[in-house]
Order: structure tokens, then C-alpha cells, then sequence
């Protein structure tokens, strides 16, 4: 399989990529910048140290009728994090729908975030590479550095809303969550991704050990992950703006 984009180019394009799946499971490099409203704001709900929750993709630019099953695991006790994409993963490049239609998935371990490719019967022999050094797993407190907005009405639920500011309409910011008022259980997730506009709806909450398999796969996670594979090239669309 050979490379197919200058190796610059790639570089920045899964730095962004991976600040936005960073955010995606609600991370804390864009709220580091920012502070909430204390004085109307509740306090900030702390994520549990270690759980599980299915959520749902949905991609604006592909409709309605898009969606796409995930599952999130969180272990703060070993710091790791796990984002599964079932059948459909984030598109970093274009060319044949192959390319789209798989399984992958995300791990945040030892303080760097990998990619797994679902090519194999067992995790451990699943293809792996180093997609972002240096971006390890968030906090249980992550929210506190999030802008509070209120409350809404969010597929049913009272939600609380919080905010990563950073666009010049506050009636539309470019990260925001939101967890039910009562019991700080998350609800939805919205951000801009390289295909534009994406929404994480969470459901199935499960507080306990995940069951899933949290370390890397054997092999190849240390090699960074490069553009590779007949047909495919860099997902050429510019970045939505924030502004």
C-alpha cells in the first residue's frame, strides 16, 4: 500500500482530526482557553471514573437518514479512553466506500491517541498505528472549563448546556454538550468536523469497568499512521469555520 499525500500535509490534517475526535468524546484542549459564567452557572458535573455509553453518529451533510452506532468506553483509573465506530468510521480519506464502511476505533492510552483498524477476528490482532502522540485521556472534570449556557429541552430530557466558545454567533458554538440536569447523564454531542457538522447522541449509560479490551493491540501501534491504500487520497474539504 503506498503513501499518497506529501506527509506535512497528512500531519496537519490529522492534527485536526484529532483535536475534533478529542472533543467528539468531550475533551478539554479547547476549554483549557475559556472559563463558564460561575456566577449563574451550576456545578460542573464530574463524568464517572470508569463507564460505558452507545452513542449515535449523525452527519449533517448526509441527512436525516444517517446514523451510525459507536460505543464510548472510560477508565480514568488506567487512563485510557475507547471510541468505536461500528460499521462506519470517521472518513479520513476519500475513494472507494470501503474506505468509510468499516469498523475502527480510537485509544486514548499512555498519553497518546491510536487508531485501530478492525481487520481482524480479535483486538489484538487488529492493525494499529500512532495517530496523535501526546493527546492522552481527559479528566472526569473536564466540564469545569466549559462555558454554561443555561438549560434546554434535549430529545426529551432537561438538559444542562455547555459550551466551547470560539465563534462570533453564541447562538451557535462550534463544540457543545449536554447531560440531563437531574443525574449529569450525557446526552449529545456537537462539533465541527472535516465533513462539517457532526452530532454524538449518547445513549445506554453504564456506570462500572468497561468490558471492553482498554490496551493497545499487539504490534504496530508505534508506527504513526500514514495516508495509505489504492484509490485513497486525503479527505480534501476545507475545516468549517468557527468564525
Amino acid at each position: 500500500m503506498t503513501a499518497t499525500m506529501p506527509t506535512s500535509t497528512f500531519n496537519k490534517r490529522r492534527s485536526r482530526c484529532a483535536l475534533f475526535l478529542f472533543v467528539l468524546a468531550a475533551g478539554e484542549t479547547l476549554a483549557a482557553s475559556i472559563s463558564g459564567s460561575e456566577a449563574s452557572s451550576p456545578k460542573p458535573p464530574m463524568w464517572p471514573d470508569q463507564f460505558t455509553s452507545k452513542f449515535t453518529v449523525r452527519i449533517e451533510k448526509y441527512g436525516d437518514d444517517f446514523n451510525k452506532p459507536g460505543v464510548v468506553y472510560y477508565n480514568w483509573k488506567t487512563k485510557t479512553l475507547r471510541s468505536d465506530f461500528i460499521d462506519w468510521c470517521l472518513p479520513l480519506f476519500e475513494g472507494p466506500a470501503r474506505y468509510q464502511n468499516y469498523t475502527c476505533s480510537f485509544l486514548m492510552a499512555d498519553g497518546n491517541m491510536y487508531f485501530v483498524n478492525h481487520t481482524a477476528s480479535s483486538w489484538q490482532d487488529h492493525d494499529c498505528c500512532l495517530f496523535a502522540g501526546g493527546l492522552g485521556t481527559i479528566t472526569p472534570d473536564w466540564v469545569k472549563n466549559c462555558q454554561y449556557n443555561g438549560t434546554d429541552m434535549l430529545r426529551g430530557q432537561k438538559v444542562d448546556v455547555w459550551w466551547f466558545p470560539g465563534t462570533s454567533d453564541p447562538s451557535k458554538p462550534c463544540y457543545g454538550y449536554w447531560d440531563t440536569v437531574d443525574d449529569h447523564t450525557p446526552v449529545q454531542f456537537f462539533g465541527l468536523a472535516s465533513i462539517g457538522p457532526a452530532i454524538l447522541d449518547y445513549d445506554s449509560f453504564k456506570v462500572g469497568p468497561p468490558i471492553a479490551d482498554m490496551t493497545k493491540p499487539h504490534g504496530g501501534c508505534s508506527k504513526e499512521c500514514e495516508p495509505t491504500g489504492p484509490g485513497a487520497r486525503l479527505f480534501d474539504i476545507p475545516w468549517p469555520s468557527c468564525g
